[in-house]
């Protein structure tokens, strides 16, 4: 890696002197077993105020990077990254500069000025120029809705509605959401329009990074190179003028359920942007256990959990950092744990484990896509991602979210293990949120392989219920997800004896996992699939 300053050494093992009076005077009379002590050892050093909260492109982060290697090390893991441990991803930061972006339709004589600001990521390109066209609300999903079939995009400019059709479930609608200017962008769109009416809103956004920062992204993303601007409706009348049709058409049908039709607009497309990119550089920290089955051994299942938090922002009472020791140091504690119970067990998996703490989720799951797209070993032979993020041991553990179980067969694995520990396999009594494309497991489920994340559990309306709302209110994304907060060690380590015991059914299962055919994700091709 470049850059690494030179104080980033095996020193970051070191915790604090006050970690220890922390855990007595915090944690009160809960389990103080080894157990219980090595995790929360691993989130005080994580979240420690000189970690300054382990933001992506900083010497805070890798610090935190190096303790993590330093961890597999002693475990006697394999390096699994490019360089040792490390998988170096390559990142910038991008805004437009002042005055930036010039955005035209041009119809013969006639040019219109769109006065939009695009959004831009550090792999957007300068300039695209082409054809328009309309293409309904832009959605590929085989089964479900496709307004794609048959229409020529290479070259062309697409123009859709921000908005989604009826009958979409929730994982359907916020995959289609999600995957739909990448879905464009394959089919050779080389810019987008999303007319926007009513705004984007919904609780599935993330709220707002402190400090106003320029957008983060993979410094070459070649699936998201286009440029994509958001019109509101109110804008839209120069896009289809010529075309035989208007937006209030257009609204109408979708309101009243009805297919919208495809069709060619008058307008050429033509942006011009200057786009100000400053190079960062940040890695992932994969380490490998080697399976015990000659033939299973070259098949992988990953483990993962993001190390990065926000860094230095806007102060909060006083406190400007964002040490993040919940979100999500608190799942990376848990990724060394499991890690050290097939070490200190010598428990021997069939299958080979890739432990992966990446970098960038807080920037739009960054490492995990880098890691997904440019995997350090053969793509075709990771059969699974399990990822925990910010699974809150905050309430007893008495049941389980387990996000993707009737999605695939992995379900089938899950199942056992938490009837043998006595928790329930919780619905969510939030679906509209759809958290199982909300983070890094999204990053594989995107390249075909199944995936599930795990958080602790609870019942809609019960009083644990409201211990999780009101720390996502109080404390998600804030200086007070420290370690000062409550934590309760008993579900910790409940939850770490669950996960580990979920990660060798996966690893020791005869078969490969499989989506189930019913599931959007299953039409996704897999890594090598022919």
């Amino acid at each position: 890696m470049k850059n690494v300053p030179p104080v980033l050494s095996r020193s970051a093992t070191t915790v604090v002197l006050s970690c220890s009076m922390l855990f007595s005077a915090k944690l009160g009379a809960q389990d103080t077993s080894a157990a219980a002590r090595s995790w929360w050892h691993h989130v005080t050093v994580l979240a420690a105020d000189s970690m300054r909260g382990r933001r992506v492109g900083t010497g805070d982060y890798v610090k935190a990077a190096h303790y993590v290697a330093d961890q597999f090390a002693s475990m006697g893991l394999e390096p699994g990254g490019t360089e040792g441990y490390f998988q170096p991803v390559k990142l910038a930061e991008a805004q437009l500069a002042p005055g930036g972006a010039s955005i035209l339709l041009q119809r013969g004589p006639i040019s219109d000025t769109l006065h939009v600001t695009p959004s831009i990521k550090p792999s957007t390109v300068a300039e695209a120029h082409g054809p328009m066209v309309f293409v309904g609300y832009g959605l590929n999903l085989p089964g479900a809705h496709d307004d794609l079939a048959g229409v020529d995009l290479h070259g062309k400019v697409a123009v859709y509605l921000n908005r989604m059709p009826e009958g979409l479930n929730a994982t359907m609608f916020a995959h289609g959401r999600a995957s739909r200017w990448r879905e464009l962008q394959r089919l050779g769109a080389v810019a987008a329009i999303a007319i926007s009416d009513p705004p984007m809103t919904g609780s599935a956004r993330r709220p707002s990074r402190p400090g106003g920062r320029p957008v983060m992204g993979l410094a070459d993303d070649p699936a998201d190179r286009g440029i994509l601007v958001n019109v509101p409706a109110d804008s839209a009348a120069p896009i289809f003028a010529g075309s035989g049709h208007t937006y209030a058409e257009l609204l109408a049908l979708s309101n009243s359920h009805q297919t919208l039709p495809t069709f060619n607009l008058a307008p050429t497309f033509s942006a011009m942007l200057q786009i100000e990119r400053t190079p960062l550089e940040a890695p992932n920290v994969a380490g490998i256990l080697r399976g015990s089955d000659p033939v299973l051994r070259n098949e992988f299942v990953i483990v993962s959990a993001h190390l990065d938090h926000l860094g230095i922002g806007r102060p909060v009472n006083g406190d400007s950092i964002y040490n993040g020791a919940m979100d999500n140091a608190s799942g990376i504690a848990t990724l060394l744990e499991t890690a050290r119970g097939f070490h200190d067990g010598n428990v021997h998996p069939r299958r080979s484990i890739i432990f992966l703490a990446v970098t960038g989720e807080e920037e739009g799951e960054l490492g995990s896509a880098y890691f997904a797209l440019n995997p350090t070993v053969p793509a075709s032979a990771i059969v699974a991602d399990l990822n925990t993020d910010m699974y809150l041991p905050i309430i007893p553990l008495t049941g389980v979210f387990v996000y993707g179980w009737d999605e695939s067969d992995l379900g089938n694995d899950v199942l056992p293990v938490l009837k043998k520990l006595g928790l329930a396999n919780l619905p969510d009594p939030e679906p509209e949120q759809v958290r199982f494309i909300r983070s890094d497991q999204y990053s594989f489920i995107q390249r075909g392989i199944p995936a599930l994340a795990f958080k602790a559990g609870y019942t809609k309306d019960s009083p644990e219920m409201k211990t999780i709302s009101e720390w996502l209110a109080n404390r998600y994304h804030k200086p007070s997800d420290d370690l000062q907060q409550p934590v309760n060690l008993d579900t910790a380590v409940k939850f770490d004896s669950m996960y580990f015991d979920i990660v060798k059914a996966v690893a020791d299962r005869p078969t490969r996992p499989a989506w189930y055919r019913t599931s959007v994700f299953a039409t996704i091709p897999r890594p090598g699939a022919k």
